[in-house]
């Protein structure tokens, strides 16, 4: 009786659960950032539903956006040929451009939560460090 109780929760468990996106592990140190991908990525770590990927998806185009407008983004592909930018990203400041500017529709607190585990995406692809 024991077992037939155990499998049958797992069986419940294991099928009701279908992963909103996937993520290629095969990415991982390619140093090729997808904005589909990291979007998939910060919704699977941060337990969020299906319809949550667009505002994650928007949260991520509003930081594009900011780094482009104070110069941290370039249409070169070789960074290396670019001099050194004395422009940092200030996290604070990206979430009111994101909030002000982009109309974002998430807190202040999300998309902090949102930008601090893209993080782990930026290491997982290996164009951050630990």
């Amino acid at each position: 009786m024991k077992k037939i109780f155990i499998l049958t929760l797992l069986s419940f468990f294991g099928c009701k659960n279908e992963p909103i996106c996937t993520v290629n592990e095969n990415n991982a140190g390619k140093e090729i950032y997808d904005l589909d991908e990291a979007t998939c990525f910060i919704a699977l770590k941060l337990n969020k539903k299906k319809s949550d990927l667009n505002l994650i998806r928007d949260a991520l185009l509003a930081e594009m956006n900011y780094m482009e407008k104070i110069g941290l983004t370039s249409d070169n592909p070789n960074p290396e040929n670019e001099p050194e930018s004395n422009t940092e990203l200030d996290i604070n400041q990206m979430v009111e451009y994101a909030l002000n500017e982009e109309k974002v529709n998430l807190t202040k607190d999300q998309l902090i939560e949102i930008y601090d585990t893209e993080i782990e995406y930026l290491i997982f692809i290996g164009v951050a460090g630990e």
